[in-house]
């Protein structure tokens, strides 16, 4: 299998259920489901590393409270800190989850966006790697150390990019300096209409594919995921029945599906049903932490929509 290299941020994420969003001045009930360290990238490596895929950690670990409990998490997944703060502390937010699933964060940053070249040039990384890269640190005030680390000295590896919502924040013209013949975007609907422009989301992203020569994955939720590939056909795959506790998480979750098939070597068709059904579990469970384990994605029983 090949190993992913895993860059971005652990933070405390405390989750709240509440039944809307309160209004300006409101005062509503929620319920608390305790604190979890989630953040996107740690949501990556954990289910990467529950489905048993050889990892190489990229995430930062501060010297506060919330570094002793991301340390702490680490190690009940048997993965080391290689990239560490002495000054700064990891970032937390709360996550506010609606009946439907949908949530919504506030968010306090961390030294998850505290970033330097040289001390990315510590992790050694094999040349046929994969390398995740969340968009929230690439788009970070400190990301250019990032964005430049990628463009430099990762020049053979597979990258898959999950911009988010800081695509924003990239400067024009990264996206374009990337590998295309190596680079994987992997977005929701609102991610891929910003960046493909208005109209058929699909449509739009086979466009932007067909003129970057970049590969789009575009994510639908519940109804499944798309192929954008360059010089060839969209491809849709199908989501799987389940019912939603939250979706906290499921991008993530999808992510760390198709990065675990590009390890074992499947089709970006299978990769991405892959996807889909990592995701599909871990929405059916509280929190960021949902993605199953390896034992756990074979004892499934889903069904596609």
């Amino acid at each position: 299998m090949r190993q992913v290299v895993v860059i971005g941020a652990a933070a405390g994420d405390r989750v709240l259920s509440i039944p809307r969003l309160p209004l300006r001045g409101e005062d509503i009930a929620a319920s608390d489901h305790g604190w979890q360290i989630g953040g996107c990238a740690f949501n990556v490596l954990r289910a990467l590393v529950r489905l048993q895929i050889p990892v190489i950690n990229g995430i930062r670990v501060g010297n506060g409270q919330w570094g002793q409990r991301v340390r702490q998490a680490l190690s009940e997944l048997g993965v080391s800190p290689i990239l560490t703060s002495t000054t700064q502390d990891n970032g937390w937010c709360f996550a506010l989850a609606e009946p439907d699933g949908e949530r919504t964060f506030i968010s306090i940053p961390g030294c998850e966006e505290e970033w330097d070249k040289t001390e990315l040039r510590s992790l050694i990384i094999p040349s046929h790697g994969i390398i995740y890269v969340s968009g929230y640190e690439l788009g970070c005030s400190q990301g250019e150390a990032l964005q430049q680390w990628l463009l430099d000295d990762c020049t053979t590896q597979t990258l898959v990019l999950d911009p988010g919502p800081r695509l924003s924040d990239f400067p024009d013209d990264f996206l374009s300096k990337l590998p295309a013949d190596r680079t994987i975007l992997t977005l929701n609907r609102d991610e891929a209409r910003f960046l493909c422009g208005d109209g058929d989301i699909v449509q739009q992203a086979l466009y932007y594919a067909e003129c970057s020569g970049m590969t789009l994955i575009v994510r639908f939720d519940s109804q499944g995921a798309w192929l954008c590939p360059p010089n060839q056909l969209a491809h849709f795959v199908p989501a799987y029945k389940i019912t939603a506790v939250d979706t906290i998480g499921a991008g993530d979750a999808h992510t760390a599906g198709v990065l675990a098939g590009l390890s074992r070597g499947l089709s970006l068709i299978d990769c991405i049903d892959l996807g889909n059904k990592i995701a599909a579990i871990a929405v059916t469970k509280q929190g960021p932490s949902g993605a199953p384990t390896l034992s756990e994605l074979n004892e499934s029983l889903l069904i596609r929509t």
